[in-house]
């Protein structure tokens, strides 16, 4: 079974300008959405607490988002998790201190009040490992009986051991005793669970967001470099700025189905998504730039554009059989795997069908930008004491190549064949003179 004829020849190099005008604008407007609008962060990048609640009778996330409204979480805190046949909901809180500060206080206070104000030397409250606060105190150790006895009034704490002398840790309930305590009272008659909690400190979301960029950067990077090794230089431009404009247009179209209502978070899902668009995209570029480098080696008159066209044609039916069949396993991911996986299924659907367009119209075309820009390129780069002796070499004013007479187009650059061939003919112009 053949997807694409043998002989086909449509014309993508034609239309290579309309593309670049297309691509330039949506990436332009994915930028600018980036800037203006910008993603919904997950708890990975902002710091929060996710809280998983599983009823064991239906319920409506109406229902659970009434019996939270003397939280003030927002209406957008609760959110349906998975089919809503399972009862199961997502309460997520981005700031990591919500409900501990009452907590907190309570807790210093009774410490305060059984021990004296003397006794308490230090205590901090640490949001980047839950909620957690850190007491050291002066004079001879207590145990943690009498400490746990001080704090009883707070329903929930636990007193632990520090790792340094005279300091304990008391972990605070905070948002996860409060959410129990508001559906238990507004929907008494019905039963649930505390699934998961999930609880990342403002300082460590930061981390993870600067690592993710920088691990995309790096691939660039490195795929730059992998490229201008394997092939040449004036191929590896064009691949990085294909790949650049994969991330760019997805992230764009993600912004813009969350402004449109459709919510995705920016989590670390989404980063692994774009790292494996990266991967994907890449593959597909090589394989092309393969059939490219081959039909240069068997075709040598061929003009540049027509040989990118041609294996552009060539290796399409590998292309759409190969972004098929991976489509139809994200299809099943997007439909049948929930909300887990949705973001990253998702990112990858749109990934295929990016990566596939800047093949095609970014990489390729790249080819031939590059082949124009090469001679100006090369006159900048080549030291000023070898068109010198460029200049001089055919032993004579006469003889002599100025920039307006040399290389193809006017470029000032010959090649070691037009310059043999130049010396001959000044050699030839001279023999005549003589003569004369």
């Amino acid at each position: 079974m053949q997807l694409i004829r043998p002989d086909i020849n449509i014309d993508f190099i034609g239309k290579r300008r309309i593309a670049g005008v297309l691509s330039t604008l949506a990436v332009l407007a994915s930028v600018l959405l980036f800037v203006f609008v910008g993603p919904t962060w997950g708890i990975d990048f902002t710091g929060g607490t996710e809280v998983r609640v599983k009823f064991a009778d239906e319920t409506e996330i109406g229902d659970v988002r009434q019996a939270l409204t003397e939280l003030r979480l927002g209406s957008d805190a609760v959110q349906q998790y998975g089919p809503r046949s399972d009862n199961e909901f997502v309460i997520r809180v981005q700031d990591s201190t919500f409900g501990s500060a009452d907590v907190e206080k309570a807790a210093r206070d009774g410490l305060i009040a059984r021990f004296g104000a003397d006794w308490l030397v230090e205590s901090s409250f640490d949001a980047q490992v839950g909620a957690r606060m850190t007491v050291r105190y002066k004079g001879d150790a207590v145990a943690l009986s009498e400490i746990e006895q001080a704090v009883a009034a707070v329903e929930g704490v636990q007193v632990r051991a520090g790792t340094d002398e005279n300091t304990v840790y008391i972990e605070l309930p905070g948002l996860t005793a409060k959410i129990e305590q508001a559906i238990g009272a507004e929907l008494s008659g019905r039963s649930f669970e505390i699934r998961n909690v999930d609880s990342v400190g403002p300082k460590v979301g930061d981390e993870l967001k600067t690592s993710g960029f920088i691990a995309m950067a790096a691939t660039l990077i490195l795929m730059l470099l992998y490229i201008g090794f394997r092939f040449e230089a004036a191929f590896a431009p064009g691949a990085i700025l294909a790949l650049f404009h994969d991330v760019t247009v997805t992230v764009g179209l993600f912004i813009l189905l969350d402004a449109l209502g459709w919510r995705h978070e920016f989590n670390l899902s989404m980063i692994g998504a774009l790292l494996t668009i990266i991967g994907t995209s890449i593959n597909d570029t090589i394989v092309t730039y393969d059939r490219i480098r081959e039909n240069r080696q068997r075709y040598r008159r061929r003009d540049t554009a027509t040989l990118v066209n041609v294996s552009i044609n060539e290796t399409l039916g590998r292309t759409l059989a190969t972004n098929l069949t991976t489509g139809l396993a994200l299809t099943a991911f997007l439909v049948l795997g929930g909300d887990v996986i949705e973001t990253f299924a998702l990112a990858m659907m749109i990934g295929l069908v990016v990566g596939t367009y800047s093949t095609i119209y970014i990489a390729s075309p790249s080819i031939l930008v590059m082949e124009d820009l090469r001679p100006y390129v090369e006159r900048i780069f080549t030291p000023a004491a070898s068109r010198a002796q460029v200049a001089t070499s055919s032993g004579g004013g006469s003889a002599s190549v100025t920039p307006s007479e040399g290389g193809a187009g006017g470029a000032g650059t010959l090649t070691a064949s037009e310059q043999r061939r130049r010396e001959r003919e000044a050699r030839r112009r001279g023999e005549g003179g003589d003569e004369g």
